[in-house]
């Protein structure tokens, strides 16, 4: 009978039947993010973001915003594997709007 049921164990070994936490889905290195919440808060200060009002881990990239030494809208996504910044856009602060006139046109600048 032993001999029977040995074929039968290594396989459902190998198949992950009767086994279920090797079964279970484990995360791997591509899920881990390598950076972690605080290095991504000294990548967006390093990259002009002052003060960070969100930060969330998504689809393994850092969404982060907040907001520039200047008050603008900074909306940033950093890769949580390596840190590299892939978006970094940045809205004009209001500020920026008042030194308009309105029968010229605005600088730019």
């Amino acid at each position: 009978m032993i001999r029977k049921l040995a074929p039968a164990l290594a396989l459902a070994a190998l198949l992950g039947c009767g086994f279920p936490a090797a079964a279970q889905d484990t995360i791997g290195p591509s899920r881990v993010p390598q950076v972690s919440v605080d290095q991504a808060r000294r990548i967006a200060a390093d990259n002009g973001m002052v003060r960070v009002i969100e930060i969330d881990l998504k689809d393994g990239h850092w969404e982060m915003q907040g907001q520039d030494s200047t008050g603008a809208d900074v909306k940033m996504l950093l890769r949580a594997s390596d840190g590299i910044v892939v978006k970094n856009e940045r809205e004009r602060p209001a500020s920026a709007d008042a030194r308009c006139v309105p029968d010229k046109r605005c600088d730019p600048s």
